[in-house]
């Protein structure tokens, strides 16, 4: 886990993407904060997070696919802030 992956597991909880319904696009999840990461970036790590099953796809907006955080990445992200 790193500063990015971190920051990107925090908006989706704070922001209350916890489920299909409620997910956030790429785009949501880069202006909700202005940290200067390319979105590009951002979705590579959710990826990964994808992967790890940390982040799960939601509902598409659209064309987008969206994301949203599963228990295991709250799990994840209470331990990373001990």
């Amino acid at each position: 886990m790193n500063r990015l992956g971190f920051i990107i597991l925090s908006i989706l909880r704070q922001e209350g993407a916890t489920n299909k319904l409620s997910s956030m696009t790429v785009r949501e999840i880069a202006s909700a904060e202005e940290f200067g990461i390319k979105e590009n970036t951002i979705f590579k790590k959710i990826k990964d997070f994808e992967q790890s099953g940390y982040i799960c796809r939601g509902l598409k907006e659209g064309r987008a696919a969206t994301f949203y955080i599963t228990p295991e990445g709250c799990e994840c992200l209470e331990r990373e802030k001990q």
